[in-house]
């Protein structure tokens, strides 16, 4: 039986050592990069969210219902004079809308109560972004009076005339806002003048209150430290690179602040949250949210019930 040299026995050893390493490796590598499910919590998942019903985007308003009779007569009676103001729906490079499309974004509906049919807009503007326009009937040709971004989520009338109207803006497709913003419609002399009033703000993920309260409940914050969240749960993790936040955080509040309870959850043994609506009279010291500081906006989240006070 041949012996074996002290050059192969060195040589063995040093590859049974190089594949024993790579085993090593490997096994500490798969350990990183896998979730110890005894350790595992809602903490360790990204997508927290997932885990709840969110906050519906608000509905847009069938503006079909308030139209008046004969709209496709209405219709073309308006386009004959103000066809060259939606220059997108006439492009030739890049037909992407059509006259058809428009007439469909058009409707004819009375606005100040003097039955004469005026005309609202909700469409697209450009390629990618939407608008609300409001053109007045003077008889003789039609005059733009309001305009806003993006479609119509409400509209209260009476009498044949507007009195209150929301306009909602959820942006782009990256966005991750929904914003709310409420008109009063006051009437001078058959001239609607449309009066801005309170901006709403809400992420999109956020947890759907069970239930609302039938009325709202005043609250003041028991400190000068406030965290807004976006669920009824304590989530501080993980970090969310694309909202440079961690865990379900929509805000922090460095001085008192005051809002609205507008519901109550129990998570049970006094782990009690508000839903609330936080009024912009304090500014966040930190917060996921962009594009409020061009208006007062009223900011949606959960509490702890331990750092309100109900008034």
């Amino acid at each position: 039986m041949p012996i074996k040299s002290g050059k192969n026995l060195t040589l063995n050893f040093k590859t049974n050592k190089f594949f024993l390493l790579l085993v090593l490796a490997f096994l500490s590598f798969s350990g990183s990069a896998q979730i110890d499910i005894q350790r595992y919590t809602t903490a360790t998942d990204t997508f927290y969210w997932k885990r709840y019903i969110q906050i519906p985007k608000p509905q847009r308003v069938n503006l079909k219902r308030f139209s008046v009779s004969q709209p496709g007569k209405k219709i073309d009676s308006f386009l004959a004079r103000h066809l060259s103001q939606f220059p997108v729906y006439l492009s030739d490079t890049a037909p992407r809308f059509t006259l058809k499309d428009l007439r469909k974004c058009l409707n004819p509906a009375d606005i100040n109560g003097d039955n004469l049919p005026d005309m609202i807009f909700s469409g697209y503007n450009d390629w990618k972004s939407e608008i609300v326009q409001i053109w007045i009937n003077r008889r003789d040709s039609f005059e733009l009076v309001f305009e806003d971004c993006q479609y119509i989520s409400g509209i209260k009338r009476a009498e044949k005339k507007m009195l209150e109207i929301q306009i909602c803006d959820v942006g782009t497709d990256t966005s991750y806002l929904y914003f709310t913003r409420d008109y009063r419609v006051e009437q001078e002399a058959g001239n609607p003048i449309f009066i801005r009033g309170k901006q709403v703000v809400s992420y999109k993920h956020t947890e759907e209150p069970f239930k609302y309260y039938p009325l709202p409940i005043p609250f003041t914050s028991k400190s000068d430290t406030l965290m807004l969240r976006a669920s009824a749960a304590l989530q501080n993790e993980p970090f969310i690179p694309q909202l440079d936040s961690f865990g379900n955080i929509i805000a922090k509040f460095r001085t008192q602040v005051k809002g609205q309870a507008l519901a109550y959850k129990s998570n049970g043994k006094g782990n009690d949250w508000f839903f609330v609506e936080i009024s912009p009279s304090t500014t966040p010291s930190a917060s996921i949210l962009y594009e409020t500081d061009k208006l007062p906006t009223f900011i949606r989240g959960w509490v702890s019930g331990r750092s309100i006070r109900l008034n």
